[in-house]
């Protein structure tokens, strides 16, 4: 059965790699509209997935080899450089293969990612609470797995999260447009920045001096250099924590900067309204 024009016009941009969502920009209709003329495709040329109209296609166009048949024909009066232009043919038809596979599976996973972030954006409270649920395992990971040996990094720790929670308070209320996965990434980085920063006081300064020590409630860590047997310097390390208050400190400061920044930014913004 033949295709429509448009059907044929989205064939195309198909074939470039273009996701649902770049082939509805280009013809300028809804990515709707897009998904009833692929379902209309696929009924036309009997497959049942992007994959299989592509080698479809790709068959048809003469770019792709018919896997259950040979691409390679013996004949007794055929000279050898004629059976090596169809070994060439043939590796090409499968690198052709290989390579529309591969754009394939990336677009797949782009539009996998977007479809996540559009949801993400939909659902602002899941957004949230999933944002403080991988931060808090992060920094649960940071504090009683790795250590902290040095009061700066403490220091540090405590004003990026603050930061970062009055930030994505101040970003939600505003409605703006957001990249979800790309902020869910820089809250996860803020642990680790400290942690980072912890180990380059270690392995730079602290053998200058010698001794490190860190006394809060529920964690006591130290931290020094020594030299061993063998003459080398070696890092010692002792950490003791004795319960998982610090970390249930540590959330809820960043639920409670979270909240209080969406609260006192939609006052302001009434007062403002107001006036």
């Amino acid at each position: 059965m033949l295709l429509s024009p448009r059907e044929k016009q989205v064939v195309d941009l198909l074939l470039l790699g273009k996701s649902n969502k770049q082939i509805a920009l280009a013809l300028g209709v809804s990515e709707r509209t897009i998904e009833f003329h692929l379902k209309n495709i696929y009924i036309k040329m009997q497959v049942a997935s992007r994959v299989e109209l592509i080698l479809k296609l790709g068959r048809q166009m003469g770019e792709i080899p018919d896997l259950g048949e040979s691409t390679v024909v013996f004949e007794d009066e055929k000279k050898d450089n004629d059976s090596h232009s169809a070994q060439l043919r043939a590796a090409e038809s499968w690198r052709n293969l290989i390579s529309l596979i591969r754009k394939e599976a990336v677009m797949t996973i782009k539009i996998s990612f977007e479809d996540l972030e559009n949801y993400l954006r939909n659902h602002i409270i899941l957004f949230g609470l999933l944002a403080l649920s991988v931060t808090s395992l992060v920094l649960r990971f940071i504090l009683f797995d790795l250590g902290m040996y040095f009061w700066g990094s403490y220091l540090l720790l405590e004003i990026l999260l603050i930061l970062g929670s009055v930030r994505l308070g101040e970003l939600l209320k505003h409605n703006k447009p957001f990249r979800p996965l790309l902020i869910i990434l820089i809250a996860v980085s803020m642990p680790i920045i400290a942690w980072g920063f912890d180990q380059a006081y270690l392995l730079v300064a602290l053998p200058y001096l010698g001794f490190t020590s860190v006394s809060i409630p529920d964690i006591h860590a130290t931290a020094e250099w020594l030299t061993s047997a063998e003459g080398l310097p070696c890092l010692s390390t002792s950490l003791n924590i004795t319960s998982d208050a610090p970390w249930f400190i540590a959330i809820a400061e960043m639920l409670i900067m979270f909240l209080l920044s969406r609260m006192l930014g939609k006052h302001s913004g009434s007062n403002l309204a107001t006036a």
